[in-house]
């Protein structure tokens, strides 16, 4: 049922989007989604990098620090207390909020945890954090640069829209053709649904776990799960830290 409502509010939103770009110009129209396509296209490794830059220097040495006595001590504990859910009490929150949609303590991530926790413990915290936590927090990271780097490349190319106007003239690509409008204004509407999936994504999961937050609940939607098995956004900006 709540499929159902979703696509029908995915629909409105398409609905509103494309009545918008029905109102513009056809030149208006191309500017504006070679706009959104350029920015989306220059912000993923952008914020792609930026994530994984602050993670190693800046979350990674702090996470250790909180949790190697967890991990030094795991061998010490009851047998009857998982040492893996022991070592996430010492995790931000934001970790226990995404492991289930991260698959981080399940699966080949909980055979390698075990694999880790079986040897030698002096040496292998960097290991358990990068495993438990760096999917999360690059993906968030991620996110955040990439979002504010979209907006910062969209407002540098927008200053730009009147000498590209200017240049590009004539009365026909100035013409209002709502038909045309759509077509070539549906560059930027796909750019912004797909953007918005790619947050669902990466930031849902951190936050608590609330049914709105979750996105497993967005799958049982026919148009989230079609645009996101083919997000490029989402396939780049997550590569090496969503699970396949």
């Amino acid at each position: 049922m709540f499929g159902i409502v979703l696509d029908i509010a995915t629909i409105c939103f398409f609905v509103y989007m494309f009545k918008k770009c029905a109102a513009r110009s056809q030149l208006q129209n191309t500017v504006e989604s070679l706009g959104f396509i350029i920015s989306a296209f220059v912000s993923v490794p952008l914020g792609t990098f930026l994530g994984d830059f602050c993670y190693r220097n800046f979350f990674r040495p702090v996470i250790m620090e909180r949790v190697d006595t967890l991990v030094k001590t795991a061998g010490d504990v009851d047998s009857s207390i998982d040492p893996i859910a022991r070592i996430m009490t010492g995790m931000p929150s934001m970790v226990n909020n995404a492991a289930r949609t991260y698959h981080t303590t399940t699966g080949e991530n909980l055979k390698q945890l075990n694999k880790l926790l079986a040897g030698d413990l002096n040496s292998v915290t960097g290991e358990i954090v990068d495993i438990m936590a760096r999917p999360v927090i690059e993906g968030l990271l991620r996110a955040l640069f990439f979002a504010l780097a979209f907006v910062a490349c969209y407002q540098f190319f927008k200053a730009f829209y009147p000498t590209i106007e200017a240049y590009f003239y004539h009365p026909d690509r100035a013409a209002i053709s709502p038909t045309i409008g759509m077509v070539l204004g549906s560059g930027k509407v796909v750019t912004v649904f797909l953007i918005a999936l790619s947050m669902i994504r990466l930031v849902g999961a951190v936050l608590p776990d609330i049914f709105i937050f979750r996105a497993s609940t967005y799958s049982h939607s026919f148009i989230y799960s079609l645009f996101n098995e083919r997000n490029l956004i989402l396939l780049f900006l997550g590569n090496g830290i969503i699970p396949e």
